[in-house]
């Protein structure tokens, strides 16, 4: 059965029968500090505020009340933990109370000092703009005798959310099959797969199946595109740059998403990613790429080395481009440091026959 958490001051005595009342006719079990229902170890390092915190991470839904004062417990541990839990919760707070909150919050705007106010109206001002402004939560008021009218149209919407996920899951799991053969997948199929993909909590071998998927039908949005280079899933970061001819089409490629990916394999620690991406920027447009590469860091010798064999493999296209002078500058760039190696020693032949001249191997060469 789904367990809610009534959070407040003492006076939330004056709404607990409705509260309990709403939740049992949902099915639920109430729990509140006034009726006992609250996790506890007595002894000798006991703590009112970890017994609350332990609630917390039992209950299911906490519903944080302001009746007119202001719980120093609920508003100082429990939402925190509420919060780093995952928790589904609800905020509601009288409707006068919320009004006098209003007239004193357009009163006393920041940096106006509230020293002025008696310290149970000044912790209710600080405690609601740290929900609205600070928090972004949404505070929902409730007239007098209709907290369990307003509690019951929360919780449906509660519900109403978590069924949608549920929806959204089991159509997720429906697709998981189709990955493998892209052209089975609908329209909608193909928006479900976008949003596995870009779903930094979804499982990674899912994420990349999607990848793939979306890549073989050439239908990725530009958001999800920024979104999927900048994953923190490392994989899928690298799944991205290999696929990114596929997963962006248009060509000629915008010039700002270049430099967007150089500069993201610029900031990353992670070397697969400037490595992978010197072919794949070639190949989608010789001329832009060239140009996008002149702002990618060479520390990396592996980096050197790839960038001087891909421009070498398109030496042909460079001529008949004409862009033999932004390649040797690139080219002289992989020969910077002070290691020699055969892919340097085919840089210098390459550079000699664009005609620009004896490079002299670094000392230490």
């Amino acid at each position: 059965m789904i367990r809610v958490m009534l959070c407040g001051a003492a006076d939330t005595r004056q709404v607990q029968d409705e509260f309990v009342r709403t939740v049992a006719d949902f099915g639920g079990v109430p729990w509140h500090f006034v009726n006992g229902t609250m996790n506890y170890i007595n002894s000798a390092s006991s703590d009112w505020e970890e017994n609350s915190r332990a609630t917390v991470q039992e209950a299911d839904v906490c519903v944080f009340v302001i009746v007119e004062e202001i719980g120093h417990i609920t508003w100082g541990t429990e939402v925190t933990a509420a919060l780093l839990a995952g928790k589904p919760f609800l905020v509601l707070c009288q409707q006068s109370t919320y009004e006098r909150y209003l007239v004193l919050n357009a009163e006393f705007r920041p940096p106006a000092s509230l020293d002025s106010l008696e310290e149970g109206t000044r912790n209710l001002v600080t405690t609601l703009r740290e929900i609205e402004q600070e928090r972004r939560l949404t505070a929902v008021p409730f007239g007098h005798g209709k907290f369990g009218e307003t509690l019951r149209r929360e919780l449906s919407k509660l519900f109403d959310i978590a069924l949608g996920q549920m929806e959204e899951r089991n159509r997720r799991k429906s697709i998981l099959p189709l990955l493998s053969d892209p052209a089975r997948l609908t329209t909608k199929d193909l928006r479900t797969a976008q949003a596995i993909a870009v779903d930094e909590w979804e499982d990674k071998q899912a994420r990349k199946a999607a990848l793939r998927a979306l890549a073989a039908r050439r239908t990725l949005d530009e958001d999800a595109l920024y979104s999927l280079l900048a994953s923190g899933e490392q994989g899928v970061q690298r799944m991205t740059v290999e696929l990114l001819p596929e997963l962006y089409p248009v060509r000629p490629p915008d010039p700002a998403l270049l430099e967007h990916v150089v500069a993201l394999a610029n900031d990353s620690d992670d070397v697969g990613i400037p490595r992978r991406l010197i072919p794949v920027m070639l190949d989608m447009d010789l001329s832009k790429g060239v140009e996008a590469l002149a702002l990618l860091e060479m520390e990396d010798s592996g980096s050197r080395r790839r960038l001087a064999l891909a421009l070498e493999r398109h030496e042909d296209a460079v001529a008949r481009q004409g862009l033999q002078s932004a390649v040797a500058a690139l080219l002289k760039r992989c020969l910077s440091q002070t290691a020699e190696s055969d892919w340097k020693a085919r840089c210098r032949a390459y550079l000699a026959r664009l005609g620009a001249g004896a490079v002299e191997p670094a000392p230490g060469d």
